[in-house]
């Protein structure tokens, strides 16, 4: 009860506190533990690096710490709580997660660790996560702390419209990413959970830069407003198609969009003129053939003749979903991608042991590193793990 009251009064002192002095809030209850020298890093949109507030502490600059080679890297690829000596204390690293989208690292300093502290710790970080979160509707505090380069319009558009990168429930998990982060403008992804159902979909609008992100928040909005009607996948489709033809004229979205029965497995889908689904099985890749369809906004979708495809997952399949400039990413030399890159490398990641969030983000860098750090195009990918049975 102790504890559950210490917690209390820590959010009640954040509801009267400027949102973006929330890492008071966290000092006082670190304090609580004999501990100082508190330190918020959130990811930038690439996730590359982890950005701090405040940025001296005692007079001392902290730096940013790279995702890649640093104690606090580590602990968020792995969403570990991690420790090392700090002379006569010992400095911490907890996970700043929500669910399970990994927002970044809170560090501290403490006189010792003994597990009810390192318990305590990583309930704090919990407590950051659900904190930033809450800020972040009042403040642009965050936002622009998760920013390592300038962020164009039309990605400001696109990174509003996104759910939250990742997310788990159950037996269930669903991770996506855009790339490039601070360019991206027609890319985008979006799902929910609704009861036993897991609504999942990917967008590719025509085009580049602000039209191209005009366009893929129309088709969003669409897809959310026939998501919400309850409709199923065809007339999702249709609705989709209609919205984008009746406003826009002389443009089209390609979309997958799907829905996982997180009791059973069962996966459907039907796909716009997009990429089919690759799943991964037993250290092997299963790639549904490719449909044809016509891209949405043309106006011509049939909602009649249209038939979902679907497949029975099996615990432990994991299912990737990715726009075409995955795979139509080239090195400097002109070597494309490809789509069986894109299978090797998500079997050789998928069988790490890593967090799906976490296999996502090393995929994305293995495709920018590919192309000599810059993609040409918008590269979406939206991965989906099934462990088995969800309780939902």
């Amino acid at each position: 009860m102790t504890t559950l009251r210490a917690f209390a009064r820590l959010l009640r002192d954040a509801q009267t506190r400027a949102p973006e002095d929330l890492v008071r809030t966290l000092e006082e209850g670190v304090a609580s533990l004999g501990g100082d020298s508190v330190v918020l890093l959130l990811v930038d949109y690439e996730q590359q690096v982890l950005r701090p507030t405040p940025e001296q502490v005692a007079g001392v600059e902290v730096p940013t710490a790279a995702v890649v080679g640093t104690m606090a890297g580590r602990c968020f690829s792995t969403q570990e709580v991690l420790d090392a000596p700090a002379g006569d204390r010992v400095q911490v690293w907890v996970p700043v997660t929500e669910r399970a989208e990994r927002l970044g690292v809170l560090t501290l300093v403490l006189p010792e660790l003994d597990e009810e502290r390192r318990l305590l710790a990583a309930e704090l970080g919990l407590l950051a996560a659900l904190l930033v979160l809450a800020a972040s509707s009042y403040t642009d505090r965050f936002h622009l702390q998760r920013r390592h380069a300038p962020l164009e319009l039309a990605a400001e558009m696109q990174w509003s419209l996104l759910p939250p990168l990742a997310f788990a429930c159950g037996g269930t998990s669903v991770s996506g990413l855009l790339e490039p982060a601070y360019q991206v403008g027609g890319d985008c992804f979006d799902y929910a959970l609704n009861g036993t159902t897991l609504d999942l979909a990917v967008f590719d609008a025509m085009g580049h830069g602000l039209p191209s992100s005009v366009l893929s928040s129309l088709a969003v909005g669409a897809y959310r407003h026939a998501r919400r009607s309850g409709v199923p996948l065809p007339e999702m489709i249709g609705r989709m198609d209609a919205a984008i033809a009746g406003l826009m004229g002389d443009t089209f979205v390609t979309a997958l969009v799907g829905q996982l029965d997180v009791r059973t497995g069962r996966l459907s889908w039907l796909s716009a003129g997009h990429p089919a689904p690759v799943v991964v099985r037993d250290g092997g890749v299963l790639a549904p053939a490719q449909t044809p369809a016509l891209p949405l906004g043309l106006g011509l979708v049939d909602r009649e003749a249209a038939t979902p495809e679907e497949l029975s997952l099996q615990p432990g399949d994991r299912v990737l979903l990715y726009t075409d400039g995955v795979i139509e990413a080239r090195a400097p030399d002109g070597e494309e991608f490809g789509i069986d890159r894109l299978h090797d490398l998500l079997v050789r990641e998928a069988g790490s042991g890593l967090l799906a969030a976490e296999v996502l983000r090393r995929l994305v860098q293995a495709c920018l590193q590919f192309q000599g750090g810059r993609l040409r195009d918008d590269a979406t990918l939206l991965l989906v793990e099934w462990t088995g049975a969800s309780s939902t």
